[in-house]
Formats: C-alpha cells, structure tokens, sequence
C-alpha cells in the first residue's frame, strides 16, 4: 500500500523447477487492507498459472504466514473469502501442490512487481520471452544462483 493508504499493488512471479521466469504479472488495487492484498496476489499467481499456463504442479509461496495459514486450512479467520475458496478450489485441482511461507527478503521479486503495479496504471502480464526490466532480472538472477537471503530482526 502507499503512504497514504489509497492505493497498492498485488504481483506474483511465476517460475518453473529450475526457478526460472516463466511469467509474472500485478496491477494496481485501491482500498484494501495489507492482508487483502498478499491474497489477492495469491489469487493472481494461482489463477494465471492453473488457467492460463495449465500448470498441475505449483508450490505457492507467500511472505504473509497469515494468508499462507488460511490456504492450508491452519488459521479458520479467512474461512468463507471468495478469493480464498477459489484458491484453495484451484490448488485441490492440481496433481500435486503446496503453500509454503517465505520471508519477505527471499520474496523480493514478487514485492517488485507489486511495488511497479502500485506505480503504474491498469495490470500486466509478461511472459519469459518479454523485455524484463534489468532492475527485476538482477532480482531473479540471484535467486537462480542460489544467493542466500539474510534476515535482519
């Protein structure tokens, strides 16, 4: 969300086995609470992925624990949100899925879409054959090498 609390954006990165870009998308959302919107881009990524990509496969990861929790049936406080019942729906599809939490620092890729969404009018889809922004490679670069990601408390 921005400042002013008006205004955000969702993203999601999409990668393949070997944590390769395979898409990656966000827009820009209005009026919505933190919690909304890490659903949201959950809602997003899992979407594309099942509909448009036809993947069986996904493991979902997400730096909020509390929406990561209401996907796996931990925490009931998200039970009946649409967007929450369609991802759940989505994933019992697949032959094989998880939700997984990662920390923000290992999820910097997907809070650099949403942070471009939140700045830029309407949604986007890139696909692996797009012109990536160089800011954003370096980004995805270091998490195909492997770099390890420091938590600072």
């Amino acid at each position: 969300m921005t400042a002013d609390g008006r205004g955000g954006g969702v993203g999601f990165v999409i990668r393949d086995h070997d944590a390769r870009l395979v898409a990656l998308g966000g827009r820009r959302i209005f009026d919505a609470s933190v919690v909304c919107a890490e659903l949201r881009a959950a809602w997003e990524g899992t979407s594309y992925a099942r509909q448009v990509l036809g993947a069986d496969r996904i493991i979902l990861e997400g730096d909020s624990a509390t929406v990561i929790d209401w996907v796996r049936g931990r925490d009931r406080a998200g039970e009946g949100r649409p967007l929450l019942l369609d991802i759940r729906r989505l994933l019992q599809a697949c032959e094989t899925y998880q939700a997984t939490h990662a920390y923000r620092e290992a999820n910097c890729a997907a809070d650099w879409v949403a942070s471009y969404a939140a700045h830029h009018a309407g949604g986007f889809i890139l696909r692996e054959s797009d012109t990536v922004p160089e800011s954003l490679l370096a980004l995805l670069a270091s998490d195909f090498a492997g770099r390890i990601h420091t938590r600072r408390v």
